[in-house]
């Protein structure tokens, strides 16, 4: 079928400038419902933000409104198509990136939880040494979170016992801390767009997987899968109608 939304116009504006001018009804471009709307991004949200300048310049012409039914329908095959794409670039980039958590354990902060869990739980059957040990581990960590310098001092002199919400709250530390080699799947994608013409064939075929899988009737007046892309206007004597405005 065709790739195209509407039918080109005979006017001699650009499909583009048709566009641009084109009066924009308020209505769902799937079914044309004229009811409460959700705004809908072609090219998926979390990848449009990291696209270069040129490409988020005008912003208008891949986002478009439908009613909430038709937004679900649409985002389902969309989150698939993330999913897969994401995925297969991770594999080109080998198997320490399938394998890469977004978190990973803090050894530190893992050894301070397991040091205030033994006092919690093994401290009359553990050897003096290992308890005085233990203690100052937790002490040194509540002093470095406590805000008050007397808290602070009282905790690093160990004159008194620590308490049990002192001991409850290093039990409780969050070891989990986020992998600074970890790439969400959306910069994994976006970077792996190497120039203009990987972009403009990324935008592209987001256009033609819209139309492909909601099949809009009500795409604005010279709205086009082949649209251009970024805005710039094209060189004379080029064959392609430039890349300019999204």
């Amino acid at each position: 079928g065709s790739k195209r939304a509407n039918p080109k116009s005979a006017d001699e504006m650009t499909n583009e400038n048709l566009y641009l001018r084109s009066a924009k009804q308020n209505i769902c471009v799937v079914c044309g419902n004229d009811g409460y709307h959700i705004r809908n991004y072609i090219v998926p949200y979390t990848y449009r933000t990291l696209l270069p300048e040129q490409y988020r310049t005008h912003l208008s012409h891949d986002i478009v409104i439908m009613c909430p039914d038709c937004h679900l329908l649409c985002e389902k095959p969309k989150k698939a198509r993330m999913k897969k794409m994401e995925e297969k670039l991770r594999m080109q980039m080998g198997e320490a990136a399938l394998d890469m958590s977004p978190v990973i354990d803090d050894p530190v902060l893992h050894h301070i939880r397991s040091c205030a869990i033994a006092l919690v739980k093994w401290k009359d059957q553990m050897p003096n040494e290992k308890v005085a040990s233990h203690d100052r581990t937790v002490r040194e960590y509540l002093a470095s979170v406590c805000r008050k310098e007397e808290g602070k001092a009282a905790l690093l002199s160990g004159e008194e016992g620590l308490t049990k919400a002192q001991l409850q709250k290093a039990c409780s530390v969050n070891y989990r801390v986020k992998n600074p080699n970890f790439m969400e799947g959306s910069e994994v994608v976006v970077k792996s767009l190497k120039d203009a013409k990987d972009t403009e064939k990324f935008i592209v075929g987001w256009r033609e997987h819209f139309v492909a899988t909601v099949d809009p009737q009500h795409m604005p007046t010279g709205w086009r899968v082949d649209n251009p892309v970024v805005c710039g206007s094209r060189k004379d004597g080029d064959a392609y109608d430039g890349v300019k405005s999204w």
